[in-house]
């Protein structure tokens, strides 16, 4: 199998991950400009009034991209680096990026279903535990 092939699942990740970067760029930009948050806010992430939700609920996405992923990031580099992509690596990792882009949807979109949106970030820890299960297993 094409090792290259492990490495689309990962460029979507990234692709996601900055359109979130730029997401919370503008929101923030926009809600500092039009005087909703201080600039002073963003000192120590501290505010004596209520923050908006959308800037909160960006924030928390913002942080989403940089826990579970990371250890994603890590598993593809290692495949590729090693030459042993499977059919099943393929698999497994298009499963944790599919979770990741419908949770990704839902935050975007504020469709504001707590549950679905739970249930895509457990699809997609599932499926990286189960993946990682696997390559640790295959090269014990």
């Amino acid at each position: 199998m094409d090792r290259v092939a492990i490495l689309y699942p990962m460029f979507i990740m990234i692709i996601m991950t900055l359109i979130v970067v730029y997401r919370q760029f503008f929101i923030t930009k926009r809600l500092v400009r039009t005087k909703v948050v201080r600039l002073s806010f963003f000192k120590l992430f501290k505010a004596e009034y209520d923050i908006p939700n959308e800037l909160e609920a960006v924030r928390m996405q913002y942080r989403n991209m940089f826990e579970i992923p990371l250890i994603f990031y890590v598993l593809v580099l290692f495949l590729y680096f090693s030459n042993n992509v499977l059919a099943i690596d393929l698999i497994l990792a298009w499963c944790f990026v599919g979770g990741r882009f419908a949770h990704f949807l839902i935050r975007i979109f504020h469709y504001n279903d707590v549950l679905l949106r739970f249930n895509c970030f457990a699809f997609s820890v599932i499926a990286i535990t189960i993946h990682w299960l696997l390559i640790i297993i295959r090269f014990w």
